[in-house]
C-alpha cells in the first residue's frame, strides 16, 4: 500500500468520524416536547408546591430546550404573566389521562372544579369532553389564546 493509498484511507475515515459526530451533537432534535415528570419530586416552577396530580399537571420547553414543570395550567398561566415574552411551547396533561398535548391544541374548563392552587383550570384534548365537564360543573369552555388573554392573577389559595 503506498502513503497516498494510506493518507487518503485515514482522511476519509476522520471525515466519516466528523460527520458522525457531527450528527450526533449537533442540528435539530425535532419539535419540542415536554418530558416525564416525577409525581412527588418534580416541584412547580411558580408555586414551589410539588407536583402530584399527573392529570393537572403543565410545562413549559423553552426555546433553549428547559423544560419547567407546573403544578397545573393555571401556574403556568401565571408564570408567563410574570415572564412577558417568554419564547417557547406550552403542554398540558389532558384532564382524562390521555397524556401532553401542546396548550394550544387543548379545551380548557375554567371554574366549575377545584384544584390545588386555586386557578380552578383543567385542560382537555377532546372540546366535547371540556363541554361536557363543563355542562356538568357550571365551568365555561375556554382555548389557550382566552386564557392568555384574560390572564389569571395570583389565585393561590393556601
Amino acid at each position: 500500500m503506498t502513503i497516498q493509498t494510506m493518507r487518503r484511507r485515514v482522511l476519509t475515515g476522520a471525515a466519516a468520524i466528523a460527520v458522525t459526530l457531527a450528527a450526533a451533537c449537533g442540528g435539530t432534535s425535532g419539535p419540542p416536547a415536554p418530558r416525564d415528570v416525577v409525581l412527588g419530586v418534580d416541584v412547580c416552577e411558580y408555586c414551589h408546591m410539588s407536583v402530584d396530580e399527573p392529570d393537572f399537571a403543565a410545562q413549559w420547553v423553552a426555546a433553549d430546550g428547559r423544560k419547567l414543570v407546573f403544578d397545573e395550567p393555571g401556574c403556568l398561566l401565571a408564570w408567563l404573566d410574570d415572564h412577558a415574552g417568554a419564547k417557547g411551547t406550552a403542554f398540558v396533561a389532558d384532564a382524562e389521562g390521555t397524556g401532553w398535548l401542546p396548550a394550544t391544541e387543548a379545551s380548557f374548563v375554567h371554574g366549575g372544579v377545584s384544584t390545588a392552587m386555586g386557578f380552578d383550570i383543567r385542560a382537555f384534548r377532546s372540546r366535547d369532553a371540556a363541554e361536557k365537564v363543563a355542562a356538568e360543573t357550571g365551568g365555561a369552555v375556554r382555548d389557550w389564546a382566552t386564557l392568555i388573554s384574560k390572564g389569571v392573577g395570583n389565585a393561590h389559595t393556601h
